[in-house]
């Protein structure tokens, strides 16, 4: 495998456990702020980065292993990642264009708590400009394992041939009697001295 590749991988594990660890915390943050009322979204946060979590552990293994196949979870993981931070963002600027602050409070699982419209506009535009740049980064992280898959595939394929050319035998050394030539002398004529002479005989 190209070094270059599987420390580039590498990189990308780090930056995603330390995003998981920055999502757990701001999890746990806004459960101690909205109490009860965040739960529901409390919950599936801590489902999305267990997920996470374990798309990432894939992801080391396939480097280390070499195995392109464990990389598919991590690469679906991504792909829906990114999906789900575009449109959370769309949402959010649709909200903000027509003023419905109460429908980001909603969204966001803070309906009950006090919180005035000009902090949720911030609050909107903050989750605007963060998910987009999550989502940007994560489209990167995509094209790097997206070619670790790439190459990971041509490295098994050329393994493969490699296993295979190992297992091939030689049943025995060409023939070397008059009827068959001598391949190690370079005679490539097939036949022996009693074909050539049936040759000569048809067409006399």
């Amino acid at each position: 495998m190209k070094k270059g590749l599987k420390t580039a991988g590498l990189v990308v594990a780090v930056v995603e456990l330390i995003l998981c660890a920055l999502a757990v915390y701001g999890l746990f943050r806004n459960f101690h702020l909205f109490g009860s009322n965040y739960l529901i979204w409390f919950l599936l946060g801590v489902i999305s980065v267990f997920i996470i979590l374990i798309a990432i552990a894939l992801f080391v293994y396939a480097i280390k292993s070499e195995n392109a196949r464990w990389l598919i979870p991590h690469l679906s993981a991504q792909i829906f990642l990114v999906i789900f931070l575009i449109l959370v963002a769309i949402i959010v600027a649709i909200l903000l264009l027509f003023g419905a602050y109460r429908g980001i409070r909603n969204l966001l699982g803070v309906s009950n708590y006090y919180m005035s419209d000009d902090a949720t506009f911030l609050l909107g535009i903050m989750i605007i400009v963060i998910y987009l740049l999550v989502a940007l980064l994560e489209l990167f992280f995509l094209y790097i394992v997206y070619r670790l898959y790439k190459h990971l595939c041509h490295y098994e394929s050329i393994a493969n041939q490699e296993e295979n050319r190992a297992k091939w035998q030689v049943v025995g050394d060409f023939p070397k009697d008059n009827k068959h030539g001598s391949p190690s002398m370079g005679d490539q004529y097939p036949y022996g001295d009693d074909r050539r002479i049936d040759n000569n005989w048809t067409t006399q």
